[in-house]
């Protein structure tokens, strides 16, 4: 990983919290997928998957392709595997948060990764005008 990106784009920070929530549900529900720890969702969520036994999955499914496709862009990212491999390691470390505090190293890459990917995403019109439209 970059510890630098490449913006030619102007940030759409009027976007600012609906694109957080996107990422930062992305990453909840990836890693309650795996760990079956529902206890940070909200009651809709829970709801929604008492009712469908499949959403969360397909949630995930969703959710991390929509970044992955939106991230990978040939300047900050030229292939999904990188995108792959830095989620994975803000994935983790949102794992390790849930049972423990982060360490300020692990603390400061969580920060990193993740204004990382809000940026980008921020950058990203596609997608916001599809989130917008959901």
């Amino acid at each position: 990983m970059l510890n630098f990106i490449s913006i030619t784009k102007p940030m759409n920070l009027q976007y600012t919290e609906m694109m957080e929530r996107f990422l930062m549900n992305t990453v909840a529900f990836s890693v309650a997928l795996v760990t079956k720890d529902y206890s940070t969702f909200s009651q809709e969520a829970l709801d929604i998957m008492a009712a469908d036994e499949n959403w969360l999955r397909e949630s995930v499914e969703w959710s991390q392709s929509l970044l992955v496709l939106s991230l990978v862009d040939g300047e900050n990212y030229q292939t999904a595997d990188e995108v792959a491999g830095d989620l994975s390691t803000l994935l983790a470390l949102y794992n390790i948060a849930t049972q423990r505090e982060l360490t300020d190293r692990e603390d400061a890459l969580f920060v990193r990764l993740h204004d990382r990917f809000l940026a980008l995403l921020l950058t990203d019109d596609v997608l916001i005008e599809y989130m917008l439209e959901e």
